[in-house]
């Protein structure tokens, strides 16, 4: 049987249930199609992931990975370019990459380039960056109507909170650096940002 990987993303702002939904979907999919050897879930943009994505393939490469699952072509991330050179660099290695609501393969069985799937990826990672776009025009839009009448952007500065308070606000992540977990995994235990984390950890250990 050979050997594959589970990839799953949200960006920060999505809900932290959506990664375990990919992977759950892809499990039940895939665990008697492959060895699924390892789920990598994490919490990025998909315009910021490069470092995961090279990650994943020298990952893939280590551990004699064939084939990497994706629920979906922006999960790989939101750029042409970044996407497009992550897949030519599987293809390098001969690593398969799946996506899921496409059923595209970018390898054929005999480990060849499939060039119609190189092709639907092209157009597919071409249309998931122009959603982006389109919905930071959207955001962008509003926030300039707001601002237009009357409205005020930024955290008001009556709700800013002593020390104490947000210690208190955060025992959560306190519970799992004090369990010495990394950054990455209270992100993902707590579904907070990373910013956040790190605000609570310089609070710990100042003094």
């Amino acid at each position: 049987m050979e050997r594959a990987i589970i990839v799953s993303r949200c960006s920060t702002n999505e809900k932290r249930q959506d990664v375990s939904r990919q992977s759950y979907d892809l499990q039940n999919k895939f665990s008697k199609v492959y060895e699924i050897v390892k789920k990598l879930e994490y919490y990025k943009s998909g315009e910021k992931n490069e470092k995961e994505m090279d990650e994943i393939i020298q990952y893939a490469v280590i551990n004699d990975i064939q084939h990497i699952l994706f629920s979906e072509i922006s999960r790989i991330g939101r750029r042409v370019i970044e996407t497009l050179v992550f897949i030519e660099n599987c293809t390098k290695h001969r690593i398969n990459v799946h996506i899921d609501n496409y059923n595209m393969n970018s390898l054929n069985e005999d480990k060849s380039e499939n060039m119609m799937t190189k092709i639907m990826l092209q157009i597919g990672a071409s249309f998931s960056e122009m959603e982006l776009k389109q919905t930071y025009s959207r955001l962008n839009s509003g926030r300039a109507k707001y601002i237009a009448n009357g409205g005020k952007l930024g955290r008001n500065p009556d709700t800013k909170l002593t020390k104490v308070q947000i210690l208190e606000k955060h025992k959560d992540i306190i519970k799992y650096l004090n369990q010495s977990q990394s950054v990455r995994n209270i992100m993902k235990l707590t579904a907070k940002s990373s910013g956040t984390i790190q605000k609570v950890k310089q609070l710990i250990y100042s003094n």
